[in-house]
């Protein structure tokens, strides 16, 4: 009887383990938390420029020994739903972003930092980040705001970025993309002459500068307010602040001829200008609405003496992320303005403009 009962349980003891085996082997494997995954960071486009010294953001931000290298900075909250109950916490905050062209990373300083399950996240950047900091008033993880902006003493390329990431949806696996995009409008103004003037010998533009005229209403201004809020789908939004009827972009230059295509916000061969020499004739526009008669292009000639052309700007409005040439189109003594407009070229160098 004993052995009987010794065999009984022997057998029962062999089933079970039997049965174990195989419903081990239909088990499904668990899913992978969601902080498996370190928030990573992709600049998109990654070949976007800045307008100023014409180089690749990674150029820019890749660390260099003496320190003088730009960075992106990064703003991040992420908000957690417990119980009906939003709960907000931060994560980033001006945390600078560095490239590395070994590992082709965007690297921040400190410990990786990991998702959060069942939560939304708010994301800001701007670059370069020394500069935005000291304009922002207000800079966080939902909203830039900074002012007043004045381009007459700022011609630096400002990009801002944001974006929204939800766990419960996104791949996490994936960099986050921030989609850095222009702040200004940028304005580049050249003269030529045409259909068979020749000009006198020796003339040259020797300054050209903006202004309002006397009589106009809805003045353009040089400076402004910016707000950059909303989150998944941020906007860019600029409040002109200040205008006069002084001279604006006063450039001055021992001459710059145009009996050929030539950009009169230049400096060329060496010669020294007043103001706005640089970004390769590009000036940079708070983004605004200019009505018909407001603003005037006005320029002096070597042979004219202190005689000054002006030339009205027809109505515009100039849009954050948009280039504009103008072409002074000199026919004696009638000018002709031709303008073409153009998205920012995030490939090609970012003063070549295609229609």
């Amino acid at each position: 009887m004993k052995k009987l009962c010794r065999t009984y349980l022997f057998l029962t003891a062999l089933l079970t383990i039997a049965g174990c085996a195989r419903e081990a082997d239909f088990l499904l494997p668990e899913p992978e938390p969601v902080r498996r995954y370190p928030i990573s960071w992709n600049i998109v486009p990654e070949n976007t420029r800045a307008l100023v010294n014409n180089n690749l953001l990674q150029t820019s931000c890749t660390p260099l020994a003496n320190g003088s290298n730009e960075t992106v900075g990064v703003w991040g909250d992420y908000s957690v739903n417990t119980n009906g109950q939003n709960t907000t916490y931060k994560e980033f905050i001006a945390t600078p972003l560095t490239f590395s062209p070994e590992t082709y990373n965007w690297n921040y300083p400190g410990e990786a930092r990991y998702w959060e399950s069942q939560a939304v996240y708010d994301f800001r950047a701007c670059y370069p980040q020394k500069l935005m900091t000291s304009l922002m008033t207000q800079m966080d993880a939902t909203m830039m705001q900074g002012g007043p902006i004045n381009t007459l003493t700022l011609q630096e390329d400002l990009l801002v970025a944001a974006t929204q990431v939800d766990t419960r949806t996104a791949r996490l696996s994936e960099p986050v993309k921030l989609h850095m995009q222009h702040i200004f409008a940028a304005v580049m103004f050249k003269v030529r002459a045409v259909d068979g003037f020749v000009p006198a010998v020796g003339e040259v533009v020797t300054s050209c500068w903006l202004q309002n005229k006397n009589n106009a209403t809805n003045l353009f201004s040089p400076s402004g307010y910016l707000v950059h809020s909303g989150n998944a789908a941020p906007d860019i939004i600029w409040y002109p602040y200040e205008s006069s009827v002084a001279p604006m972009y006063v450039w001055k230059h021992q001459g710059v001829s145009f009996n050929y295509e030539n950009t009169l916000y230049t400096a060329n061969d060496g010669l020294q200008g007043e103001e706005y020499t640089r970004n390769d004739g590009w000036l940079l526009f708070v983004p605004q609405t200019v009505k018909e008669g407001t603003l005037q292009f006005c320029y002096t000639l070597k042979n004219a003496g202190a005689q000054v052309f002006s030339v009205n700007i027809p109505a515009i409005t100039y849009e954050d992320g948009h280039k504009y040439t103008y072409m002074l189109e000199i026919r004696g003594s009638e000018v002709t303005v031709n303008l073409k407009i153009a998205p920012w070229n995030h490939i090609d160098s970012s003063h070549d403009i295609t229609l």
